[in-house]
Order: structure tokens, then sequence, then C-alpha cells
């Protein structure tokens, strides 16, 4: 589903040349696709929400923050040893492992009340 367009960017930013200085189809295609990896629902009338969380996307791709290899992300493990002075950070590997922009951090924030939770189904009977 597209959920934004150029035209619902620049109103949600309120910033009619928001993708000057980038190549604005490919910050509406990008912007759609995490939005879509997301699991939303579709919706007739997309909420203002989701808008302003695909107008964030397409801002960091514009400044080219959005998918590029990021240095830090979430630490697994962290150990420390006080005698003679040790200290260990181990980071998650793939999506959990890339540290987040901003903007993407809003926009998880923003469209969190309206993701789509699949209720997890145990089978019954013997294991």
């Amino acid at each position: 589903m597209n959920y934004v367009t150029s035209t619902t960017i620049a109103a949600s930013l309120n910033d009619i040349d928001w993708a000057a200085l980038g190549n604005e189809q490919q910050a509406v295609l990008m912007a759609n696709a995490w939005l879509n990896e997301q699991r939303l629902p579709d919706y007739d009338v997309v909420p203002t929400e989701i808008l302003a969380a695909g107008a964030y996307i397409a801002k960091e791709v514009i400044a080219g923050t959005m998918y590029q290899g990021r240095k830090d992300g979430l630490i697994t493990s962290k150990s420390v040893k006080a005698g003679s002075v040790s200290s260990s950070k181990t980071y998650a590997e793939g999506v959990d492992g890339q540290a987040m922009s901003a903007g993407e951090s809003m926009a998880l924030v923003l469209i969190k009340p309206f993701k789509v939770c699949t209720p997890i189904v145990v089978p019954l009977g013997r294991f």
C-alpha cells in the first residue's frame, strides 16, 4: 500500500521544498516501503500520525541517514571488570544491530498505536 505521497509529505512537514536536496521519488518509495514493513493496516483514509511518520522517514532518506551501514545498535551483552580494568560490549546483528536516526525513532513512536499485532498461536496436544 502507498501510505504517503510527495504531497502528503510536504503537508506533514509543512515544507513544499522538502526534497530539494535529494531524490524525491526514491524518498517516497522508501518511506512507503518502511511503512509497509511495519505491519500497518490498509486505510482508505490514512491517519495523520502515519502520514507524519512517513514524512519523517522520507526526510531521513533525503538526508542520507536511512538504510546505511550504521555504527552502533542494540547491546546484547556487556561485561565490566574492576581489577586491571576491563570492559566489553556485544552488539546485536542485523536490523537490531543498527543504530536508529532521530527521525526513524519518532516515526516508530507515531505509528505504534496503529501496528497490527499477530497473536501467538500455541497448538494443543503433545510436545
